[in-house]
């Protein structure tokens, strides 16, 4: 700051004060305080629209994980539709067309379709 002050100094060469600006007073406390009540509101942001959402789909996707059963039509994160025939504790086997089996993991399994439907946009909501 001193360094601006002498660079715009008038060329008579009289040091120039720095003015005191009016209520200035402990302004050093009073920007900790604010500086943590801001860190405060980004954490409690952070939480409201990144932790809160990541943990609702978590808990759907268990809930659709419980639900899932030999004979379900599914659909995997990659667009494969097939119908479950076994189930292990990581992973799933299905069966698509032509017979071809399939062995996936089962946080790759997107959505479950049901038994009859034909429309893979057409995923049954299970609660």
């Amino acid at each position: 700051m001193d360094f601006l002050l002498r660079a715009f100094a008038p060329p008579d060469g009289t040091p120039v004060a720095p003015e005191a600006v009016p209520g200035d007073a402990g302004a050093g406390a009073g920007g900790f305080s604010g500086l943590i009540i801001w860190l405060v509101v980004l954490v409690g942001m952070f939480y409201f629209l990144i932790i809160m959402p990541q943990r609702r789909r978590d808990k759907q996707f268990k809930s659709m994980m419980s639900t899932l059963k030999v004979g379900d039509k599914i659909v995997t994160i990659g667009g494969i539709i097939g119908r479950v025939t076994s189930l292990n504790e990581q992973t799933v086997e299905i069966t698509v067309a032509n017979s071809s089996k399939l062995e996936i993991t089962r946080r790759s399994v997107a959505s479950i379709l049901g038994k009859t439907s034909k429309d893979p946009n057409e995923a049954i909501e299970r609660k």
